[in-house]
């Protein structure tokens, strides 16, 4: 599996780590098995989240597959608790991908998670780090 997952109690954070090629496929399995793994585990369901796409090779998503990863990853969301994901997107296209996520993420009626792409590592933890 492409996903690697670190839990970072100290600072309340799930931190992912994309490795490899991001299909959409791929990125469905992955997300579906950390929801299932990790997301609603009753310790992290207020944790921030991080996910690094800065050791993607190369990134072949569709349209469609990045509504469904949307869809999909909004089912978790608590309206009752707000929480952050900040994207690491160091490539254009990486970043452009995660916009393209962040607005079909917004049209989800169960979304209330803050999401923002950043360019380098530094920035993405000090904004997901920062209370609301």
């Amino acid at each position: 599996m492409p996903a690697k997952h670190h839990i970072d109690n100290i600072n309340k954070l799930i931190i992912t780590t994309w490795e490899g090629v991001a299909i959409d496929i791929d990125l469905i399995d992955a997300i579906l098995e950390y929801q299932e793994d990790i997301q609603c585990h009753p310790d992290y369901i207020d944790y921030n989240e991080v996910v690094d796409f800065s050791k993607t090779t190369d990134f072949k998503l569709t349209d469609k597959g990045l509504k469904s990863i949307g869809k999909i990853a909004s089912r978790t969301d608590k309206s009752e608790i707000k929480r952050k994901l900040a994207l690491i997107t160091p490539s254009n296209t990486a970043f452009f991908l995660a916009r393209m996520y962040r607005a079909y993420r917004s049209f989800s009626r169960n979304n209330n998670k803050d999401i923002r792409a950043f360019t380098n590592e530094s920035d993405a933890f000090e904004w997901v780090k920062k209370t609301h």
